[in-house]
């Protein structure tokens, strides 16, 4: 998936996100030291208020809507939490012989440590109903994993030999 392309595996496009910032940024250090870092920032993706249980018993959980002051809310009526993500790298390069070269890197993931929590793939937020509310209502509750953007803060170290 391309980090930057902003149709994800939930299906959305890209004008779902009304605000979007990319920055992608290396630069080549004297003795051979490469740093580089990637920014990512949106503002939320929309989600359904729904209440959680089958009130139309028809085997569906999550397609009841919540209703909110007296009326059911529309579908993505109400947006997550903004995005930000932060990663950051050095590189160092030592020259093995010509066209070969070998690698010390230090990565560093989330730098920021933002908690960028979302809904997960179902886009949904269970409010419950006014007789037995969700205290959790509108409160994104699933951070990304650590294979994508926006996962937990971490470290990595590696080497790479290039031959």
């Amino acid at each position: 998936m391309n980090p930057f392309d902003l149709t994800t595996e939930r299906g959305y496009s890209k004008q779902d996100v009304r605000h979007s910032f990319n920055l992608m940024s290396w630069v080549d250090l004297p003795h051979q030291f490469t740093f580089s870092a990637v920014m990512l920032t949106h503002s939320g993706f929309p989600y359904t208020a729904i209440i959680g249980y089958d009130t139309q018993n028809d085997g569906n959980d999550s397609n009841d809507r919540a209703i909110v002051n007296g009326h059911v809310v529309d579908r993505n009526s109400y947006r997550e939490d903004s995005f930000f993500n932060l990663d950051l790298r050095i590189v160092k390069a030592f020259q093995l012989t010509e066209g070969s070269h070998i690698d010390f890197l230090a990565e560093a993931f989330n730098v920021t440590r933002a908690r960028n929590k979302n809904y997960g793939v179902d886009n949904f937020s269970n409010f419950g109903t006014p007789d037995s509310p969700s205290p959790t209502a509108g409160q994104p509750l699933f951070a990304p994993g650590p294979g994508q953007f926006g996962g937990p803060r971490q470290l990595q170290l590696g080497i790479r030999f290039i031959f």
